[in-house]
């Protein structure tokens, strides 16, 4: 896969990312303290949702308040993006692309027995430019991981590949 594909399908991965900005009752650290698994899941699909927006939009900076300062951000063919400088680099040239048409579909959201660490992974689809500004549609596949912290699902790793083509 070429290197802006990769950079591109991390930043789709990315934003399977972070769920919501504020606990929702029910969540693990709600004042009832008893997790729900629903509400958790729905938290970090609207945010892998709002991350998508977000690409098709080129808004880096509304990208980054999904991840925790020490995430660590993977894509095919690139280097490991440690941090958020670093992922808010690889973003900013991903968006450079031209990202659009991007769907994803979420296989499964997993958590862990206390609630506070959480995965997604499933499949991402889009076009951007290639070289010369030619069309390019790629496949791939992500797997996020997420941490709750203060009240909030923040990305403290992604990683996405390649897939084949139908």
């Amino acid at each position: 896969m070429r290197e802006g594909a990769g950079i591109f399908l991390v930043a789709v991965v990315g934003l399977f990312s972070v769920g919501c900005n504020k606990s929702t009752a029910g969540s693990a650290d709600s004042a009832g303290g008893k997790f729900d698994a629903d509400v958790a899941g729905a938290q970090i699909m609207a945010a892998d949702s709002a991350w998508v927006r977000a690409i098709q939009s080129k808004n880096v900076d509304s990208l980054m308040p999904y991840y925790a300062s020490d995430a660590v951000s993977y894509s095919e063919g690139t280097k490991a993006a440690k941090g958020t400088d670093a992922i808010r680099s690889a973003y900013t040239q991903m968006v450079r692309t031209n990202p659009r048409n991007i769907t994803f579909k979420i296989d499964a959201v997993n958590f862990s027995d206390d609630g506070t660490m959480a995965s997604d992974y499933g499949s991402v689809s889009g076009t951007q430019d290639g070289p010369g500004g030619r069309a390019v549609n790629y496949t791939g596949n992500y797997v996020n991981v997420w941490q709750k912290v203060n009240g909030k699902w923040v990305l403290i790793a992604e990683i996405i590949n390649s897939a084949p083509t139908k």
